[in-house]
């Protein structure tokens, strides 16, 4: 079976100004670049960056022990993807370290501050004041319950049995290269939104059913049905 390897707690002990260590490279920028856009091998990475494959795989070696890729072994290819919650630390970091005023400034230059806040993409999972109230929805009817004080989350049995009957793909928990749900603090609602690889999968079964529509080239998302109607299912 494939698999991802999971050496998160290894990562979350990780400072900060390691991390920005890591990403003090040109060449690993450019291949978290390229993973983000979807998983690639050694191989595929060294010839879009027309770089050997020893210097390549050199640098993936340091991003997997900084925890921004992990591999998925599949028969004897070893595929490299990038691992969005260790992106998503350090714009949370660099946020706080903006504030508010200039995130204000600086999102009404590149899109409608209004449709940036009310419902966007964050990575793979639903973000704004829809993804702020999707989570506390599923808190509030009892599908998720907290397990720490991260915080992270776990379906609960009504709440598995809910997504399912919606057509969401659970992902399966230990065999999975990423957290499996987590709050994660919110750009503009400085509050929290549903991460990790639930998030994904919830995001991707909106997608599906027709309630929202992702648009290519920008993080801003259509509601086209009201999400609250999903649960009504």
């Amino acid at each position: 079976m494939p698999g991802f390897n999971n050496n998160s707690e290894q990562n979350q002990k990780i400072s900060m100004d390691r991390l920005f260590y890591c990403l003090s490279s040109p060449v690993r920028l450019e291949i978290i670049r390229i993973l983000s856009k979807g998983a690639k091998t050694v191989k595929g990475i060294s010839e879009l960056l027309n770089s050997s494959q020893p210097l390549v795989s050199g640098h993936l070696k340091i991003l997997l022990e900084y925890g921004f890729v992990n591999e998925l072994r599949y028969g004897r290819e070893v595929f490299y993807r990038i691992i969005p919650e260790q992106v998503e630390l350090l714009t949370t970091y660099l946020d706080d370290m903006a504030g508010n005023p200039k995130l204000s400034i600086t999102t009404k230059k590149v899109e409608n501050n209004v449709s940036f806040s009310e419902c966007r993409r964050c990575y793979d999972h639903l973000a704004g004041l829809t993804g702020v109230m999707l989570l506390k929805t599923l808190l509030l009817n009892g599908w998720l319950m907290q397990i720490s004080d991260k915080p992270e989350y776990d379906l609960t049995d009504k709440g598995e049995i809910n997504m399912i009957r919606r057509g969401v793909k659970i992902p399966v928990k230990k065999k999975h290269g990423r957290i499996f749900a987590y709050g994660c603090r919110d750009l503009t609602e400085k509050e929290f939104h549903l991460g990790g690889a639930l998030g994904s999968a919830l995001m991707k079964g909106l997608i599906a059913d027709g309630f929202i529509y992702v648009h290519e080239n920008s993080r801003i998302i259509t509601i086209i049905k009201p999400i609250k109607d999903w649960f009504d299912i």
